[in-house]
């Protein structure tokens, strides 16, 4: 059983970087987005390659999309995009941006959740890719509790 957390979990800032160390449990993996990505790109999501290597993802409402952008030739030097929008190609609602050291499972682990929220919406009256009322610090504890 988690224990309350320290009081510093309660009142994050939306826009705070939370480093989540160590950062290398299993290396950084490939920057493979088909291998990161669990999509069903046969089931209506596309796959674009954008300019400068650029890839994305996107499902098929075109509100949900995730992207890699490799910055230059160094690997740390790249970043994993993921965002929601209400409407299509409309204001963000939310986006997180991931630097390409974070290894490859947990890149693949996050896009898998993604993905099971927003399945989730099309059996469910709540989209909590939208509205959540899960406190921040309750995402952040267990992920810091392991390690």
């Amino acid at each position: 059983m988690l224990s309350d957390p320290p009081d510093f979990f309660k009142y994050l800032d939306p826009a705070q970087t939370v480093r989540v160390l160590p950062r290398h449990p299993a290396g950084p993996g490939q920057a493979d987005p088909e291998m990161i990505w669990p999509f069903p790109f046969d089931d209506g999501w596309h796959l674009h390659q954008g300019f400068e290597e650029m890839v994305f993802a996107i499902n098929p409402c075109a509100r949900l999309w995730t992207r890699f952008a490799p910055k230059s030739e160094e690997r740390d030097q790249a970043t994993w995009t993921i965002g929601m929008d209400r409407a299509p190609f409309g204001p963000r609602t939310w986006e997180i941006t991931i630097d390409a050291t974070t290894t490859a499972e947990i890149m693949r682990d996050v896009h898998a959740e993604l993905l099971d929220l927003h399945l989730e919406v099309r059996h469910s009256d709540k989209d909590r890719l939208f509205e959540d009322t899960t406190a921040p610090h309750e995402v952040y504890t267990p992920l810091l509790t392991r390690g």
